[in-house]
Order: structure tokens, then sequence, then C-alpha cells
């Protein structure tokens, strides 16, 4: 519960109907670079040439991966639709010449025909297992219902092919926040019996901000870059704190 109150995530009933929502704290902004697309890749012999270091972004069809790429980035590059599946290739977006966040096809259901989501598995497959640039994958996770059958499945993936991976709990604003406490716990408890995974359960709200400059940092810090993007971020939260 102190880290839900450190990121002010969840809701919390005040009455019979009324929720009341917490908001972040007000702290100074981490930003990362600017995003543009550069390439796409519906088979792995499209794949760009490896050169800077690579997050994958991936999830749920419907647990807002492109919202989020636009929200970390402060930026509309992603396409996003109130329709799930939009994403049907490797999509990937340069950060400035120092890194590339990469979007990933969303697993579970997903408004594409069979024969097209049948191929999405060995594409993202080809691309974890043999992606030499990929520094880790986040796997977003809807805070509303946890990990289910095809989150597991796709850990299941990234555990046998040895690639660093870590849960992002998604859309915090909409649990309560008991609940939601409880679904951190059970999430970071089974996250304790995964290879690969990193032990720490990320939480954020897209829609309200909570938790994003956290994950800049996570980002920043798997791709070497902390000492170049947060060394005056530091400067300006220890001016916000005096």
């Amino acid at each position: 519960m102190d880290r839900l109150d450190m990121l002010q995530l969840g809701t919390e009933k005040l009455g019979r109907f009324e929720r009341k929502k917490w908001f972040r704290y007000i702290e100074p902004e981490v930003k990362l670079p600017h995003i543009s697309f550069f390439a796409g890749a519906q088979v792995a012999a499209s794949f760009p040439q490896e050169s800077l270091p690579e997050v994958g972004i991936v999830g749920r069809s419907n647990v807002g991966k492109s919202t989020l790429i636009n929200q970390l980035c402060g930026s509309s590059a992603a396409r996003v639709s109130d329709k799930p599946g939009l994403t049907q290739q490797i999509n990937f977006y340069t950060a400035d010449n120092d890194f590339h966040l990469v979007d990933m096809p969303g697993y579970g259901f997903a408004y594409a025909k069979e024969d097209t989501k049948k191929h999405w598995l060995p594409l993202i497959e080809s691309y974890v297992r043999e992606r030499k640039t990929l520094r880790r994958v986040l796997v977003l996770l809807d805070a509303r219902h946890g990990i289910k059958a095809n989150d597991r499945e796709f850990m299941a993936l990234l555990d046998c092919t040895h690639t660093k991976y870590q849960l992002v709990l998604t859309k915090c604003d909409l649990v309560h926040r008991i609940d939601l406490a409880k679904r951190h716990l059970l999430v970071s408890q089974e996250v304790d019996k995964a290879r690969n995974c990193i032990p720490r359960v990320m939480m954020l709200s897209a829609k309200h901000g909570a938790g994003l400059n956290e994950l800049r940092k996570e980002i920043l810090h798997t791709c070497s870059l902390g000492q170049k993007y947060l060394g005056s971020h530091k400067k300006k939260e220890a001016i916000a704190q005096a």
C-alpha cells in the first residue's frame, strides 16, 4: 500500500457509488527523446539491422501498448485505435538515435484473420530469440485481470528463449487500491517462479501519468542511458523535495 500511496494509483470507494481517483504527486518529469517510426517487419528477413539497444513492448491485444508508447515519449507516432489487434507487424521506433522502442503484435483475442495471427507467434519468437540488441521486453498486463493464460504462455516463451523481461500493470486507475495491492502481490509472487523475469513489477496509469516517470527511468537504465538523461533530473528532484 505504501507504494500505491507514493505513486497515487488506484481508486477508493467513498460511498455506495462514488469512487475517489488518486492522482500522482507532481514531480519533475523525466523526458524520453521524441520517437519516430522507421521500420516495420512482417517477416524476420525484414528486421532492420541491429544497431542501438532495444526495448520491446508486448501484451494482450487490448492492454494499451500503443497508447503507452505515445505517453512515454510525448508522441503520436504509434497508431492508436479502439479496435484491439491493430498492430499486425513488429514496429520499430527510434528515439533520437539513442535507443529503439519495439511494438510487437498483441496476443490473445484480436480482430485479425486466423492465418495472420498464426504468423505472429513465429515472428515474435524469431525476434526475441535472435535479436542481440534486445535488452528487455516489457510485458503489459491489465491490472483489472492480472496474469491470464495467454500471458503465461508468452512468459514461458520468453523464459525458453532466455529473454529478459519485466511485467508492467497498466490501467491501474481503474482498480480499487486494495484490489490493486492484492493484484500486485499475486503477480509478484508468480514472478518469483519465472527464470528470466525482472523481480520488480511496475504499476502505472497511462491516462493519468502515474508511474510513467518510473518506467521512463527503467527504460533509460536498461539502455545504459541513465547518466545522459537523468543527471539533470536528479538536481530538479532534489530542489522539488527541498
